[in-house]
């Protein structure tokens, strides 16, 4: 088999459900820098400027609770979006890939490729490019099998991959079921106005760009297991149709 075949056998041997690949060129001109104050995104070339191809591996979501996150006790800072501002915080689904992804890495590491992971490239149109998926309405990658319920990692490396074909349909059609459902009306067709958005709220408590109402509804809506927890907003996730399991 050729080392393709045995990178997508091994991604989900180790719990990946969704595997694409790009060869590194063809993302280059994707978005980076800052967005939206929140994330400081980086280039293929910027990370790994050896890369010859990426992995984009999907994690499926199946469960709310994949979607926890903890702040450090102590935090008392003004929003997580302050480059400035060094805290402890940790996303459960982000554990989970980067864990995965380190066994990919192993595994090519063996095989005499150099590659590392990164949360840090623009996944989400990097997957479109890699064949996973659409980026919806809703912002986020949804992919025919799971719609949403997937969280994204890559893997950038040295080997030379054979590329999947960029993903060409639009799924969402005429579907406008997550905007109608957004609490704070974050979002609009392929946009979201992120300081309305309730995940960004929690992530920000004292942030001035967050209004009242969207801190009304924050307090109001998102569980919270603990004092410094919180479990992520999936509303938009939750109404989509696609790739939602039968009840």
């Amino acid at each position: 088999m050729s080392l393709t075949r045995d990178l997508q056998n091994k991604a989900r041997e180790v719990g990946f459900a969704l595997v694409g690949v790009s060869g590194s060129e063809s993302l280059r001109g994707l978005p980076h820098g800052m967005i939206d104050n929140i994330i400081n995104l980086r280039s293929v070339e910027e990370e790994f400027p050896s890369a010859k191809s990426v992995l984009l591996l999907g994690f499926h979501a199946w469960d709310k609770a994949f979607n926890l996150a903890v702040n450090a006790p102590g935090w008392l800072g003004y929003g997580m979006h302050d480059p400035s501002e060094q805290f402890e915080w940790y996303q459960l689904y982000y554990e989970i890939v980067k864990n995965m992804a380190w066994k990919i890495i192993h595994f090519l590491g063996k095989r005499g490729f150099e590659s590392i992971l990164s949360l840090r490239i623009p996944l989400k149109p990097a997957a479109v490019i890699a064949g996973l998926g659409c980026q919806g309405k809703n912002t986020l990658l949804v992919t025919p099998e799971f719609g949403p319920r997937v969280r994204l990692v890559s893997v950038l490396t040295t080997a030379e991959l054979e590329s999947d074909e960029p993903f060409r349909e639009d799924l969402c059609k005429e579907c406008d079921k997550c905007l109608i459902a957004c609490p704070t009306k974050a979002l609009r067709p392929y946009k979201l106005t992120i300081n309305r958005c309730m995940t960004y709220s929690a992530e920000s408590p004292h942030s001035p760009d967050v209004e009242d109402d969207v801190r009304t509804l924050e307090r109001k809506l998102l569980r919270k297991p603990s004092l410094n927890s919180y479990i992520e907003c999936t509303t938009c996730i939750d109404v989509c149709p696609i790739g939602r399991p039968s009840l």
